[in-house]
């Protein structure tokens, strides 16, 4: 009897082992979000940062002088880079174990999609619209179309329609085209020397310049990949002409300078950065399309589900600090064509910054885009899934 009761028990144990073996671990509970903005800690709190849209190369001494500031609110800052398309994983990983380690992710619109449709994100506004009593009179004309792009899942911390450009080397290309329809013919005559980063990559440019492309072939609804037969047809050509699909926009800059291909896609932000620090030498010169559209660039400070309540009070205030105009005057050199926020103005930059944007940020160039350009919004939500999928199927898999 003794020996039969120990067997069906062992027996009874091993099975349920294997039933917890072969079964998934239950989602931890994620703290739950406050309905109003909380209040600010009584200690101060470490903030760890994910950037994956390149933003702290503008925003990072904005957000260093927020720390400095607020020696109550804040002991110190941890930085971290990624791709947005991986974040939406990360943080889903994260907070199925329970524990979210990331208090901030710097995104661009086609990160911030990807985190949204996978409900990561805590939606700040109109939820934590107390924190930003004066917001929607603050936002420029381009930070309203970004703001609402968003979905009030970030607070915008840069909005500026600068692009798409096309940059190139004036010694290999001479004259350059200025229509998507010279582009098509440049690359027809020069196969493999026009080349740029794939959209799903997170790259800016690329994103712009797909974005745009409904507008300047007259699409019927630039909004929806699915009835962009002008522009899926456009790039299905040029893409029998294209050389690499980069992974990363300084991918496509290194192969211009190198020598590897003559021309690629740009901003007016990466323009000014990748000549003020040196990577783009003065050969490598940028135009603008005749009739810009111009694809409003940005970015976002979205916070991930399962912060602690007083770290996110922290946020919020980071939040609003960085849309102070005399610290966005501080990204001037990188910005000067457009920002989220009124009163911007040179004279709230210090002069070595104003001095930065007078060499390299083409202010010539930023005075044609402000009188001739029309800004546009970029794909948002689900849209911007759509047409990831669509160029993976219909250019990116042809290669």
């Amino acid at each position: 009897m003794k020996i039969r009761s120990f067997a069906g028990g062992a027996l009874l144990l091993v099975g349920t082992l294997l039933a917890s073996a072969c079964s998934a671990p239950a989602p931890h509970a994620l703290p739950e979000a406050p309905a109003q903005p909380p209040a600010l800690p009584a200690s101060p709190v470490t903030l760890n940062i994910l950037d994956v849209s390149g933003d702290l190369a503008h925003m990072k001494p904005v957000i260093e002088n927020y720390k400095a500031a607020h020696p109550k609110l804040v002991s110190g800052i941890t930085y971290e880079t990624g791709s947005p398309a991986d974040v939406a994983g990360k943080l889903a990983a994260q907070q199925a174990a329970g524990r979210v380690s990331i208090d901030i992710v710097l995104t661009g619109i086609e990160g911030l999609s990807n985190m949204r449709s996978r409900n990561t994100l805590l939606r700040l506004l109109p939820n934590y619209q107390p924190a930003f009593p004066d917001l929607a009179s603050q936002l420029t004309a381009s930070g309203s179309v970004l703001h609402e792009a968003g979905g009030g899942y970030g607070i915008l911390d840069s909005a500026d329609p600068n692009g798409p450009l096309l940059t190139y080397s004036a010694s290999r290309v001479g004259t350059p085209p200025t229509t998507p329809e010279a582009l098509l013919a440049w690359a027809k005559k020069h196969p493999g020397r026009f080349g740029y980063p794939t959209p799903t990559g997170g790259s800016g440019p690329a994103n712009q310049f797909i974005d745009a492309l409904p507008h300047m072939l007259g699409d019927s609804d630039p909004g929806d990949p699915a009835t962009w037969s002008k522009t899926w047809a456009y790039l299905a050509e040029l893409n029998k002409y294209t050389g690499k699909y980069f992974a990363k926009t300084v991918e496509a800059f290194d192969a211009l300078t190198k020598g590897a291909i003559d021309l690629t896609v740009t901003s007016g932000g990466w323009d000014q950065q990748q000549h003020a620090n040196g990577t783009l030498g003065e050969d490598i010169q940028v135009v603008a399309f005749d009739d810009p559209k111009l694809v409003i660039e940005g970015r976002f400070v979205t916070v991930p589900r399962g912060i602690e309540p007083g770290t996110l009070a922290v946020v919020l205030d980071l939040a609003k600090w960085m849309l102070k105009p005399d610290q966005q005057a501080l990204t001037y050199a990188l910005h000067g064509s457009g920002f989220p926020v009124k009163g911007v103005e040179p004279s709230l930059a210090p002069p070595g910054i104003a001095a930065t944007f007078q060499k390299f940020g083409r202010p010539e160039l930023v005075k044609k885009l402000q009188d001739e350009g029309t800004p546009v919004a970029p794909l948002a939500g689900a849209q911007v899934q759509a047409m990831f999928a669509a160029w993976n199927q219909k250019i990116g898999s042809q290669k």
